[in-house]
This record gives structure tokens, sequence and C-alpha cells, in this order.
């Protein structure tokens, strides 16, 4: 065998390792935005939960009851998926206290001043909302729950922001007063700046 053939398979094996480490090293060069990315929506994530209650301590903010409250009973009813961060966050809203339940049943809902409604089979949620509408109620639907027809708020999740929609019927027909700049943020279709 000429030497120069004998050279020529020497020297391969070197070079496939220094391909395979380029190979890797470019692997790892396009996962790492990857990797960042999906750090960055694992942080959305976790505060999801905290822009949630605050967007509903929000516009709970900009609604008037015909009969003013010391106190506004939130009700939490069927299963939220962000409701950890609403029970665990002290609100007050224009020297109004906020204090967040928990109610064993739905029927309870004539006891609140606001009922946040997560997850719920329809019959449930429609037999709820025709106890309520027509009654100084807020209703907010959670981001991911259907948004039924007497519901007034429905908060959702676009662009990994929160922001609600308005049902204007709704909240006509409940007798609440709710400021126009509220109803210029959903316009806006995206939470406030």
């Amino acid at each position: 065998m000429p030497s120069s053939l004998r050279h020529r398979q020497r020297s391969a094996p070197s070079v496939l390792p220094a391909v395979v480490l380029l190979a890797a090293l470019l692997a790892c060069a396009a996962l790492a935005p990857c990797a960042a990315w999906a750090q960055a929506g694992a942080a959305a994530d976790a505060r999801r939960p905290a822009e949630v209650a605050q967007v509903l301590f929000g516009i709970i903010s900009y609604v008037r009851w015909p009969v003013a409250r010391q106190e506004v009973r939130v009700c939490m009813l069927g299963t939220p998926h962000y409701g950890a961060a609403i029970v665990d966050t002290p609100a007050s809203s224009l020297g109004q206290r906020i204090r967040v339940k928990i109610p064993a049943l739905a029927s309870a809902a004539s006891e609140c001043d606001v009922v946040y409604l997560g997850s719920l089979p329809e019959g449930e949620r429609e037999h709820l909302l025709t106890q309520i509408i027509g009654k100084p109620i807020l209703s907010v639907a959670e981001p991911g729950t259907a948004c039924t027809v007497g519901t007034m708020f429905c908060l959702r999740l676009a662009e990994g922001q929160i922001g609600f929609d308005v049902n204007l019927d709704a909240i006509a027909r409940s007798g609440l007063r709710v400021h126009p700049n509220a109803l210029q943020i959903a316009r806006r279709k995206g939470p406030p700046p």
C-alpha cells in the first residue's frame, strides 16, 4: 500500500471527532434560544396567576354597586385555574376591602358581590348565571373557560397578556355601574399599558 494512502487513512479518524464536535456546537447554539424561550415561557406562566388577580381586582375597582359596599365579597365558583393568587392576594380597591371566599355550592352566589367563574360543566354554569342575571352581582369568567351569554367580563389570554371582553347587555341588566375607562380598555383588545 502506498504511503500516501496510509497517511490518508490515518488522518481520517482525526477529522471525524472535529466534525462531531462542530455538529454538537451548532446543535447547542441552535438549542440555546429554545431553552431561553422555554425559561421565559415558564416565568410568564408563573406570573400568570398574579396577573389574573390584578386584572380581576382592577375590574372590581371600576364597578359601583347600587348600594355602596364597604367590603366586596368575591366568590370563586367551579374549578379556577388561577384562583390561588386571588385568594392569596391581600386586596383593597379604592377604599373597598375585598374578601374572597370559596362557597361549597353555586347556590351561594346570591351572597356574593362578585362571582369569579372557573371551569364548570355547561349546565351548572347556565344555572348559576340564571340565578344572578338581573342582580347587582358582577360575573367574571376566568381565561380559558367558556364565556357564556350572561357573563359580564370574560378574561382572555392573548399574546401572553391578560385582557378582557365586556358584555354590555349583562351589565345593563345588573344595575351595576362600570366606569367608561374599563370599557375603553376592553375595546383596545388588550390589557392596559
